[in-house]
């Protein structure tokens, strides 16, 4: 939406509006004479608005003429009309923002960005609209703003929050902390570290959500409070600290519309407040005001580094000192990185401070040759609120379906359960039980010999049932059809395996197979497809290649190996070797099957979904059972009417 009221009303506002650049932007502000701070020096800066053009000149050395993209001389409405209104235009578009304040102590910084008390004026200036500096009214227009937009449109949903924090004495501190520390008790230093998506925070820094400018102001008052200044020779309210104000503005839609350019963004307005530069012999600073004016000098030194080093254009550039201070590393990514940057300069029109003041002209320029590489922050989600909110629906119905079977199923259990304990009271029942169970056993016995006696020549024979799951086993199962044996086609199968052991990770095993026609002497190269009707009684022969497994848990993939059951007569049961230590185990296993003389039945059995069922076992530690293997050329198995009957080559007469 469009946004008037954050349109400049100045010419200098509507000019440097129009500019697109990604460099930063370099605006210098000439105070007014003070006769505490200028030492009764004469003038010798002079700023032209119209011309974009401060002139140094003391009478004694080369006149100097500096350009900038803005220059300074008036009111506070000025400077947020030119600098305020476009920072907060460009952060509801979703790019990081960022002003810093530098220039002498006592030349007019904090008044510039926060208003009275600063810039020489006293303690007891009575607070009037026109000394309100570029945050308050920043922040004003911020609630104004989102205000209008919510009204505008229900589906959107804007978030807040501010962090102050201050560089003292090389020491990170909250100036916002959630609990201030003991009376007497300096409070704790931060560390400053690098989030995954290389964005510089600092730990334990306290993030407070506010939904309303007064709010905002008075937490931004009691930051100002907390933070450490002092009186000097040039200026009452002195700065010993570097403050850093940041606001995190988050906008987010119920639902994203690319067409409407209704799209979830952030961006972060950042509000930097440097420490003067100081001259002991002007200030009188000593003892610990001494300390602090060193570790103030120390540090803009580094940041001077910084920039210099950042606004080297053509040249190799030379390693860039972030890391050398916490004020440089805080500030990295307002310098080259992802934000678009104003630099406000503040200088004192006196002869008194003219080494001082040249030194801030001419790190001002430097900074006009900084290039950032800003973008839109826009957040990327994977589902929609309301889609959310639809799957947590079906979801939970879902889930309430499926609660209300495992209760009914709970109850029948029981109630089945009471049965079975009647039915056992009953001895007569009792008795006829373990009669047929009897009968059972001598039966399963008597079919277990009888298999044994006509397949005793296989290799390693056969064992009998499906594997009974365990704590310390992974089975997984899967079944196949033999129609592209019907079809005399080969097909390669990579089947999913069903977790019957329930283990964790055991959901993604697959396992690979080969089944494919073979001719009488065991050749696969069969030239072309055969009609049903031609097989009809016929000798078919097919290979079952047990290729490789994959996707086996971890935890039980020590001893691992495939077995598969001939379902015909529910009995023939084939097993790899063990593969040792290897999720992905390859077992390479082949075995040929003969089937004398095909009938109907055979046919229409083979287009089953079931014919040959296949187990993958998996165990946490070697087991001591025989390990089996069955080459290709070890044996052959001829089934007629339903009965496997082995065949004897050569090479398994020899092995025996």
């Amino acid at each position: 939406m469009d946004l008037p009221q954050l349109e400049p009303t100045t010419e200098m506002g509507r000019t440097i509006g129009r500019v697109a650049s990604d460099r930063v932007l370099v605006a210098v502000r000439v105070r007014p004479y003070s006769a505490k701070s200028d030492g009764n020096g004469a003038m010798v800066v002079d700023a032209d608005s119209e011309l974009k053009l401060v002139t140094a000149d003391d009478g004694k050395t080369r006149k100097r003429e500096f350009p900038y993209d803005y220059v300074f001389s008036r009111g506070q409405d000025e400077v947020y009309d030119c600098i305020g209104k476009r920072m907060l235009k460009e952060a509801f578009d979703g790019f990081n923002v960022c002003l810093f304040a530098y220039g002498q102590t006592g030349s007019g910084k904090t008044y510039t960005l926060q208003g009275l008390p600063g810039a020489g004026f006293p303690r007891d200036v009575p607070h009037t609209p026109e000394h309100e500096g570029l945050t308050p009214r920043l922040c004003r227009d911020l609630f104004s703003i989102i205000q209008l937009k919510l009204d505008a449109d229900p589906a959107l949903q804007i978030r807040v929050t501010l962090s102050i924090t201050e560089v003292y004495n090389e020491k990170v501190r909250d100036l916002l902390p959630a609990t201030k520390p003991p009376k007497g008790q300096e409070p704790p230093s931060l560390d400053v570290y690098e989030t995954p998506d290389k964005r510089i925070e600092v730990k334990g820094l306290t993030k407070h959500t506010v939904i309303g400018y007064e709010r905002l102001l008075n937490l931004i008052q009691q930051g100002n409070n907390n933070r450490e200044v002092a009186e000097t020779r040039m200026n009452e309210c002195s700065s010993r600290s570097h403050q850093i104000l940041q606001l995190h503005l988050l906008q987010q839609y119920d639902k994203v519309d690319v067409a409407q350019e209704k799209r979830d963004c952030e961006a972060y307005i950042t509000l930097v407040d440097l420490a003067g530069s100081e001259r002991q012999s002007k200030t009188g600073a000593s003892g610990e005001q001494f300390r602090e004016s060193t570790h103030i000098n120390q540090s803009l030194l580094m940041l001077g580094r910084a920039l210099s080093s950042f606004s080297r254009e053509g040249k190799q550039k030379e390693r860039v000192p972030l890391r050398d201070s916490k004020l440089t590393r805080l500030l990295s990514e307002s310098f080259g990185g992802n934000s678009k940057t104003w630099m406000l300069a503040t200088v004192s029109p006196s002869e008194y401070n003219w080494t001082e003041t040249l030194s801030t002209l001419n790190y001002a320029s430097s900074a006009k040759n900084i290039t950032n590489n800003a973008k839109q922050n826009r957040l990327a989600r994977a589902m929609e609120l309301h889609e959310l909110k639809e799957a947590n629906k079906a979801l939970q119905s879902a889930l309430d379906k499926e609660m209300a079977k495992h209760r009914a199923m709970e109850a029948r259990i029981a109630e089945l359960e009471r049965e079975k304990e009647k039915l056992l009271e009953n001895q007569e029942v009792r008795q006829e039980v373990e009669k047929l169970q009897c009968q059972a056993t001598e039966m399963k016995s008597a079919r277990k010999k009888k298999f044994e006696e006509s397949s005793h020549m296989l290799l390693p024979g056969p064992t009998y049932g499906l594997t009974t799951p365990r704590e310390d086993m992974f089975v997984g199962r899967a079944k196949i059809s033999l129609k592209n044996i019907i079809e005399q086609t080969s097909n390669y199968h990579t089947l999913p395996l069903s977790n019957e052991s329930k283990v964790p990770n055991g959901f993604n095993a697959v396992l690979v197979v080969n089944i494919y026609p073979v001719d009488h002497q065991g050749s696969a190269d069969i030239e072309k497809k055969v009609a049903e009707k031609d097989l009809l009684g016929q000798r078919v022969d097919f290979v079952v290649h047990v290729i490789c497994a994959k996707g086996i848990p971890e935890e039980f993939n020590k001893t691992v190996y495939c077995q598969y059951l001939y379902k015909w007569a529910e009995k023939d049961k084939y097993k790899t070797q063990e593969v040792v230590n290897d999720s992905e185990p390859e077992f390479d296993f082949k075995k040929r099957f003969a089937f004398s003389k095909m009938n109907q039945s055979l046919v229409e059995y083979f287009r089953s979904d079931s014919v040959i069922i296949f187990e993958v076992i998996g165990q946490t530690g070697a087991n001591d059972d025989r390990i089996h293997s069955v080459s290709m050329s070890s044996s052959k198995l001829t089934i007629s009417g339903g009965v496997s009957q082995p065949r004897h080559t050569p090479s398994a007469r020899r092995r025996r």
